[in-house]
């Protein structure tokens, strides 16, 4: 097996026929047929399912496909990495990230890569945790800055310590209502028990951690809209719908007088922010260089 081989077979697989493949490889058609068959006598299996008009790839033909893409990706990583030792360093590093760490760390962190790295351009999406999680899933970005909870058997993670914020990572749950959802609460706090039948209206993220706290205290919670943006949280408070719960820290920058907040002492919040990126993908080099900017 060799490289030219896998590049003729993805041609083949991408075509669905091999006069199309030849055509888009400027060769001629007898040479790539038998290419196809050395791979197929080689691993002993059949690649394709053939008909007078079409190829039709096989089962173990999407393995070697998706198997085949891979190492083609290495091999061309490679040779770049291998390139730019020695020379200036080029290419793009494309960063998900949540929109706080945008705004306040990484400016500083870019600036300095940039310093060193002046042909090093950056490709930025911004989103909720979850959104960057599914940009890492898909190839989009190569890291991504995400916070806490997350599962962390899938990524390799580095806590993002921001000399400039707030030390105290931890939060606390806020019920964020209109006034009339809080009639029977007079005091500036409230506790899980006293939004037993309320219509809630939680952060998908925080949804295991609320459903366990409120089942520790012998009640289940009433839960009527899950999301994944404050802003929407608080919009249906502002509605009426019910009440949302959101971090303490994210209310107080969210809301307006159409509702109150309402601290919840417990359970509390961890705030931690974490630099990821998956465990099962190369990285270029030029984006482990930058992930060293935050050990």
């Amino acid at each position: 097996m060799t490289l030219k081989q896998l590049e003729y077979f993805l041609a083949i697989a991408e075509a669905g026929h091999i006069t199309a493949a030849a055509k888009n490889l400027n060769i001629s058609q007898p040479p790539l047929s038998l290419q196809l068959k050395a791979l197929e006598d080689e691993f002993g299996v059949q690649l394709f399912e053939r008909d007078k008009r079409n190829l039709t790839i096989t089962h173990e033909g999407l393995i070697l496909q998706e198997r085949a893409k891979a190492i083609i990706n290495l091999v061309n990583e490679t040779v770049r990495d291998l390139q730019n030792l020695g020379a200036e360093a080029r290419g793009t590093i494309h960063i998900g990230t949540i929109p706080s760490v945008c705004n306040s760390l990484l400016p500083e962190k870019i600036k300095v890569f940039n310093d060193t790295h002046p042909h090093v351009d950056f490709q930025i999406f911004e989103g909720n945790s979850n959104h960057i999680m599914d940009l890492l899933e898909d190839g989009t970005v190569d890291v991504g800055i995400i916070r806490e909870p997350f599962n962390t058997s899938l990524y390799h993670a580095i806590q993002i310590r921001d000399e400039a914020a707030d030390d105290d990572e931890s939060d606390f749950f806020a019920a964020v209502g209109i006034p009339s959802f809080f009639n029977d609460v007079p005091n500036s706090a409230i506790s899980l028990e006293e939004l037993k039948g309320k219509p809630l209206i939680i952060h998908r993220r925080y949804n295991d951690v609320i459903m366990n706290a409120c089942r520790q205290r012998g009640f289940s919670p009433n839960i009527i809209c899950q999301n994944t943006e404050i802003s929407s949280s608080v919009s249906w408070a502002e509605a009426g719908i019910g009440v949302a719960i959101v971090s303490y820290k994210g209310a107080v920058q969210s809301v307006n007088d159409k509702v109150v907040i309402k601290k919840i002492v417990q359970p509390t919040i961890s705030t931690k922010s974490f630099l990821v990126w998956n465990t099962d993908k190369h990285m270029a080099n030029i984006v482990k260089q930058f992930t060293q900017l935050f050990e």
